[in-house]
């Protein structure tokens, strides 16, 4: 099983069309899309949305549709292979969205996230991390087998503190990781604060990278195989 995830930053860099021809030929059972406009993968049968950013008005701090010339704004989309068979309640669901899906490994809770949507700008980067920890602890009392993925804008090797938003984010992430038994696929890779973390199943998991920074947006895309 694939699971993949790549902040697109509203196709601002390459456009829509570059990057549905560059998604579509990729084969991932799941791909999380953060900061991402509407995109017709064809690989995928099923699409699930966060709620739209508010349009045609100022929302924390920025008017999208006028950012993305008109283009609706998603911050979190799940693409699938397979159906969601529950959906759960989050603090914050322009931001975030947790799906369960039956897999061959169980079923797995897809957590979609970021923190950090205006970087380092209060109060949104404090209420996201908070509303990450508050939706993923109580998630995991109901299924402990929590996927969390997406745009946590936190390296998590010690010498790249500049790629994060600060050293609490990092240090109350990881508590949170190590508090609900999960593991950070994508903790070792350099210069990347995009990020996987999966329930410790004891299968035998790959992280990679399968688009590098600055080729489709500013971010890597990462993906991970569990066997």
């Amino acid at each position: 099983m694939k699971i993949a995830t790549l902040n697109i930053d509203w196709a601002l860099k390459t456009g829509k069309s570059r990057i549905e021809a560059f998604l579509t030929q990729q084969d991932f059972d799941f791909l999380i899309l953060t900061e991402a406009i509407d995109l017709n993968l064809k690989n995928f049968k099923f699409k699930y949305h966060s709620k739209p950013i508010p349009e045609n008005i100022e929302y924390e701090g920025l008017n999208y549709t006028q950012y993305l010339n008109g283009e609706k704004a998603y911050r979190s989309i799940i693409y699938s292979k397979s159906a969601s068979v529950k959906k759960y309640n989050v603090v914050d669901d322009k931001t975030s969205l947790a799906l369960e899906f039956e897999t061959e490994h169980g079923n797995l809770v897809i957590y979609a996230t970021i923190i950090g949507t205006r970087f380092r700008t209060k109060p949104f980067v404090t209420n996201e991390l908070e509303n990450c920890i508050k939706d993923c602890r109580k998630i995991s009392e109901t299924n402990p087998n929590l996927i969390i993925i997406g745009d946590l804008n936190t390296s998590f090797l010690d010498d790249e503190k500049q790629f994060s938003i600060s050293g609490k984010t990092k240090q109350s992430l990881q508590s949170l990781f190590k508090d609900l038994n999960l593991v950070n696929a994508t903790e070792n890779i350099p210069q990347n604060i995009d990020h996987i973390i999966v329930p410790n199943l004891n299968n035998k998991i790959d992280a990679k990278v399968f688009v590098e920074k600055n080729m489709l947006s500013d971010h890597k895309g990462l993906f991970i195989s569990i066997y």
